[in-house]
């Protein structure tokens, strides 16, 4: 029997608001009503910001057994949705895990098929709280590469995960205004790096202590930004043409250099051999 044909469009829906801190049940409530909202616009896989389950606690005890409990009850309602709806999901979430707690990237695929993806990069404050993942993860049969907030402003998580094929990133976020620039300055060197579309789902307002900038997108390829929010609640849904990245990529669009193709690795190695 031959391969599937790589899918060669996608219909992404991207859900920006601010999590209540603590607040399961009302987030999922939340989310369940934008899943609904995607599914009407007919999109294939909705995207929602980073911990937006739990919201973006950032002390210790507060993730505690009642909480990681409703956490994991409205992770079984939401995958019940996606079959519902025959929308697949990427979402925010805390995680258990043997050495800790992990801040995790959920991709629900449309058949019920879990993914999990564990942050790997993250600043002093939420190294308090959480256990740094160790690998870069792909979903979808690899079409979609998993990567969470901080991890954008370092070239080799996106690096990695198109080089095992992935043509979307998809990066939900709790970015705040504070030290914005880095998300604005970098989205598109990301998405133009590795020829791959950049989909960037932030939360969104003031939130407790925390003020986040909103401005989720959709980058193409060639670094243009396809659809942008502003920093209020919303819902968008655009097509991504999978076949451009594809185009680019084997130069049969020759619009970009073939980045990938033309990289030299046996000169990237240094003295740290974590960060070549």
């Amino acid at each position: 029997m031959s391969e599937a044909a790589p899918v060669s469009s996608l219909r992404i829906a991207l859900a920006q608001f601010g999590a209540g801190l603590g607040e399961v049940d009302a987030n999922l409530h939340r989310m369940l009503g934008l899943l609904e909202l995607a599914a009407a616009e007919s999109a294939d896989l909705v995207c929602f910001p980073e911990l937006c389950v739990s919201g973006y606690l950032l002390e210790p005890g507060a993730y505690d057994d009642a909480l990681l409990d409703a956490v994991e009850r409205a992770e079984a309602r939401l995958a019940e949705a996606a079959a519902a709806t025959g929308v697949a999901l990427v979402y925010g979430a805390p995680g258990r895990r043997p050495d800790g707690l992990a801040n995790v990237v959920v991709h629900v695929a449309r058949d019920g098929r879990r993914t999990d993806y564990a942050k790997t990069h993250m600043d002093v404050l939420e190294r308090r709280v959480f256990t740094p993942g160790s690998a870069f993860v792909s979903a979808d049969d690899g079409t979609f590469g998993l990567a969470c907030c901080y991890d954008l402003a370092f070239p080799e998580p996106a690096r990695m995960l198109a080089l095992q094929g992935a043509r979307v990133l998809l990066v939900p976020m709790a970015w705040e205004v504070r030290r914005s620039f880095v998300l604005e300055k970098v989205a598109a060197a990301r998405a133009v790096e590795n020829v791959a579309y950049l989909v960037c789902v932030n939360q969104c307002g003031e939130v407790g202590p925390f003020r986040f900038h909103g401005a989720s997108r959709i980058v193409d390829p060639l670094g243009d930004t396809a659809v942008t929010l502003a920093n209020v609640e919303a819902l968008i849904v655009a097509e991504l043409d999978l076949g451009l990245v594809d185009r680019l990529r084997d130069r049969s669009d020759p619009r970009t250099y073939p980045l990938l193709d033309d990289r030299r690795p046996g000169l990237y190695a240094g003295p740290d051999a974590e960060g070549t």
